[in-house]
This record gives C-alpha cells, sequence and structure tokens, in this order.
C-alpha cells in the first residue's frame, strides 16, 4: 500500500512538472524580444533547453508534444502569437520539429545533475547536441518550403541567432540546476 502511494505521488508530481512547463513553452514561445539590430528573437530555445534540462526525457518529450499539439489545434502559442497546421509547414516550422527532437535529446544525454560540472556539462549538451537537433530541421524545412541551397538557407534562418541562442541555452543551464534542487525536494 505505501508502495502504491508514492507511485501516486510521483506521477502527480511529473504530471505537474510536464504542465508546468508545457504552459511556459506556451506562453513565453511566442514572445518577441526586439534588439538594437532590428532582428527579434524568441525564448523558445531557452524555454525548451531549460525544459529539457528540468524535466526526465519522456517528460520532456511529453511537454514539448503537449505545446505542439496547442499550437496545431489553434491556440496562438507558436512564435508571433501564430497557430494551425500552417506553422508547421511554413518556412520556419522545421524549427518546431527541432524542438520536440532537441528536448528529448538534450533530456537523454544530461546526465545527474548533482554531478561534479554539472554546470559546464548542461551548457555542452545544450549547444553540442540542442542547437544542432534544433537548426538543422529548421534549415531543412527551409530549404525544402522555399527551395533554397543550404548556405542560403543557414544565413537567413540560423547565422544571426547563433549567438543569441548559445546565450540561452548558458541561461537556461544556469535556471535549471537550482530548479532542479527544488523539484528533488517535493
Amino acid at each position: 500500500m505505501a508502495d502504491n502511494k508514492i507511485n501516486i505521488k510521483q506521477t502527480t508530481v511529473a504530471l505537474c512538472q510536464i504542465a508546468v512547463c508545457a504552459a511556459l513553452l506556451c506562453v513565453l514561445s511566442p514572445l518577441t524580444v526586439p534588439t538594437p539590430f532590428g532582428i527579434g528573437f524568441t525564448l523558445q530555445v531557452f524555454v525548451v533547453i531549460l525544459t529539457a534540462l528540468v524535466l526526465k526525457p519522456v517528460h520532456a518529450l511529453t511537454a514539448q508534444l503537449i505545446y505542439t499539439l496547442l499550437g496545431v489545434i489553434g491556440l496562438p502559442v507558436f512564435s508571433g502569437y501564430q497557430s494551425g497546421f500552417g506553422v508547421i509547414t511554413s518556412p520556419t516550422g522545421g524549427f518546431i520539429i527541432g524542438f520536440i527532437i532537441a528536448s528529448f535529446a538534450v533530456s537523454l544525454l544530461k546526465g545527474k545533475s548533482n554531478a561534479r560540472f554539472a554546470l559546464a556539462r548542461y551548457i555542452a549538451v545544450a549547444v553540442v547536441v540542442g542547437i544542432p537537433c534544433i537548426y538543422l530541421p529548421g534549415i531543412i524545412g527551409f530549404m525544402l518550403v522555399t527551395g533554397r541551397g543550404f548556405w542560403t538557407a543557414f544565413s537567413l534562418v540560423a547565422a544571426t541567432f547563433i549567438p543569441i541562442d548559445l546565450a540561452k541555452c548558458a541561461l537556461a543551464s544556469l535556471i535549471a540546476l537550482p530548479v532542479q534542487k527544488a523539484i528533488a525536494k517535493v
């Protein structure tokens, strides 16, 4: 009987974590932060990486799939408050597919938060695994929809954002460690 109570508590906590992360994705992803360079950026990469670092792989994937499904069925949760299946098939829709891949891959490869050098490992996994998992489907999707070549697609949809996304990965890694410690106490 005691094991059943523990399993129910663990399941409830996991569902709440997934729901909070899906909600964060829905609230922060549509927002665009203006820059002095005239190119705004969203917080999608930041929240995807944070979710991946905080949750277990299947939970991170579930949160990302919930967010994507909510956008596809019509809630304005995608970048710029867009929604609908057409966003997935748009020139930048591949990035949404990349978010799904990255959420699982980063979470799977992040390692233990209490291990030595956890912050450095989190940043490395976010950058070395997360960024390519997000950018490659985004670039390929852009190429397929627009008929442009790789280097043109890369320069239009990725090159400008790499420094900003690297900073987002580092910030998500910094925030993930104390969040994980707080979650562990639940």
